[in-house]
């Protein structure tokens, strides 16, 4: 039944992307798909190849964020985290949970103790959300400075993103600097995941004020030692993603600036935040493109560059994160097998 559910959840989550990326999508940006698929024919092998370099080199970047979230991890391990994880989360909608289960197994495999996981994953899941808050409104800044006038969605969304990012900066602050507020925290999650379990009929007891407490000492020490390494992951990493699809459009032919792209690529990150979809697929782009026409860009050459960017960033993620997931797990078996009859 719960397999039968979870392909129910899939399938309708494939159909709105399928109709998101297939109708929504020439329709927001008023493109037709005969010069769109003319625009896809364009690109040759060489540049193929550069733009996925490119990628590669984001995702480089995004290991500095992981190695300094989880001491002793290497950036090799780092890459097979993102993309394994991506590979599960991609597939499903709410797939992260999913893809965190499989990166827990994974450190854990690699001789990580059991209290490292939680810090890891609320800092990197932290960090990626204050840079899509923080994104947009870069991006209303620097339009403002070279002069364009921002349309009425980017101002609304870097409004909201502003408001967000400072709603959740406060919580975050309040959360590390002060213990008595974090052990409210973990009192609060304390007596929802005792109502919860007692609902279920389980007499299993937590300690979750006590979790909560050890979450932020071991939060704050990572940060005061390694904030700057993290940050400079993220940010390099948005900036290539940026770059990535600045350079896609700028092969298909579009004259659109970097601030107008970066603009775009803003506003898509920040959709993706909408985890309808896996990853906010479909509507992230939908967005996106939409806003790249309104600030002048041709709209076939947006389609066809939106589509491009979306198969590498994403599809291309599932494929590639699931061979790196089969590699560790027949590593981890081969390992185990030798352990056992040691």
């Amino acid at each position: 039944m719960r397999n039968a559910r979870r392909a129910l959840h899939a399938g309708l989550s494939l159909s709105l992307v399928v109709l998101l990326l297939g109708f929504a999508l020439p329709n927001v940006t008023g493109a037709e798909w005969a010069p769109v698929v003319d625009l896809l024919q364009l690109l040759t092998a060489r540049q193929v190849a550069l733009l996925l370099g490119l990628w590669l080199l984001g995702l480089y970047a995004h290991t500095f964020l992981a190695t300094a979230a989880l001491p002793d991890l290497t950036h090799r391990q780092a890459l097979q985290l993102n993309l394994s994880g991506s590979a599960v989360s991609n597939l499903v909608p709410f797939g992260g949970a999913l893809g965190m289960g499989l990166n827990y197994a994974m450190v854990r495999s690699w001789g990580h103790g059991p209290g490292s996981f939680g810090p890891f994953t609320a800092l990197t899941t932290l960090w990626n959300v204050l840079v899509k808050l923080a994104l947009p409104v870069v991006a209303l800044g620097l339009l403002l400075v070279a002069g364009g006038l921002p349309t009425p969605g980017l101002a609304l969304a870097a409004v909201i993103a502003a408001s967000t990012l400072f709603a959740v900066l406060l919580l975050v602050m309040v959360a590390l600097a002060s213990e008595k507020a974090a052990g409210l925290l973990g009192r609060v999650c304390q007596v929802i995941g005792t109502s919860a379990l007692r609902l279920a009929r389980s007499s299993r007891e937590l300690s979750a004020e006590r979790a909560v407490l050890d979450l932020r000492h071991r939060m704050t020490s990572l940060l005061r030692r390694r904030w700057h390494r993290m940050l400079l992951g993220m940010t390099t990493y948005a900036v290539l993603q940026a770059t990535l699809l600045w350079l896609i459009l700028h092969m298909l032919g579009s004259s659109l600036g970097i601030v107008p792209v970066f603009a775009g690529f803003s506003f898509g990150r920040l959709l993706t935040l909408l985890v309808v979809t896996p990853g906010g697929v479909g509507i992230a782009e939908t967005g996106s493109a939409a806003l790249l026409v309104a600030l002048g860009g041709d709209a076939a050459v947006v389609a066809a560059g939106t589509l491009v960017f979306t198969g590498i960033t994403f599809a291309l993620e599932i494929p590639v994160g699931g061979v790196c997931g089969l590699l560790w797990w027949r590593r981890a078996t081969r390992t185990a097998g030798l352990g056992g009859t040691a």
